[in-house]
């Protein structure tokens, strides 16, 4: 890790020291809760299952058949693989709006924390963590991108170097929320690019992106076609919470 991914560490951790409220519901903890999250919203929240979809990572119900979520078995990646934390739900939604939106960025920390413990479960390896960008304009408007939070946490627990400026977003795209998945699509098309000062070598290299949500892939299919254009190797993405597996109404 750099002296800046340190000296912002350090000073993240003055500014908002770890492990002395519940991130989630404010709660007085001690510092051995996990992801400074207190007993009860430790429970309420919608954990990794054993079960997931064998390409996006989407938590899967145990009475679901198929080894692919109902979206990877209609469209096609352009990542490799996907790996989750949570399912997107009332309280996971929450605690990435105060994330997001209500200035809360130390909550970013423990979030990484949450990517660095998921992915040690895989034996997937990686040569460098991308998260992915904000369009400047909108990143100066909120003070800081959550996915590189997330991504410097877990740069400094896995010893992987973090590549914060290694993709760019082009323009300013439409919010979203309340798009489809071709709506997504169209939205994102050509967003995304690795950007003309990047010194980070990508040609083969295995690349994990990380972003605080996953819902269609969409946003994870625009950054892994631009660093695939780019020549990288594999690229796989990782998110704290991902969206519902829900088949269409028969």
């Amino acid at each position: 890790m750099g002296v800046f991914e340190k000296g912002f560490e350090k000073a993240m951790e003055w500014i908002y020291p770890s492990n002395i409220y519940c991130i989630s519901c404010g709660s007085i903890i001690d510092n051995s809760r996990d992801y400074a999250l207190c007993d009860s919203c430790m429970q309420r929240f919608h954990w990794l299952g054993e079960k997931t979809c064998q390409k996006c990572g989407k938590i899967l119900s145990p009475d679901y058949r198929n080894p692919l979520c109902w979206d990877c078995r209609t469209f096609d990646h352009e990542f490799d693989r996907g790996f989750t934390c949570v399912q997107y739900g009332l309280y996971e939604r929450g605690l990435l709006m105060d994330y997001k939106y209500r200035g809360k960025a130390y909550i970013g920390r423990k979030l990484g924390d949450a990517l660095y413990d998921r992915m040690s479960l895989e034996e997937e390896t990686f040569d460098l963590l991308v998260p992915v960008p904000m369009h400047r304009k909108k990143q100066a408007r909120r003070g800081y991108n959550q996915a590189d939070i997330m991504a410097r946490r877990m740069s400094r627990r896995s010893g992987i170097p973090c590549a914060p400026g290694l993709l760019q977003r082009r323009r300013e795209t439409l919010p979203m929320k309340g798009l489809g998945p071709f709506e997504r699509y169209e939205n994102l098309r050509g967003a995304f690019s690795v950007s003309p000062q990047n010194h980070y070598p990508i040609e083969g290299k295995r690349i994990l992106l990380i972003d605080d949500i996953y819902t269609t892939g969409s946003t994870a299919d625009a950054c892994s076609l631009a660093l695939r254009e780019a020549g990288a190797g594999r690229v796989c993405v990782v998110s704290f919470a991902c969206g519902a597996n829900i088949p269409p109404k028969q």
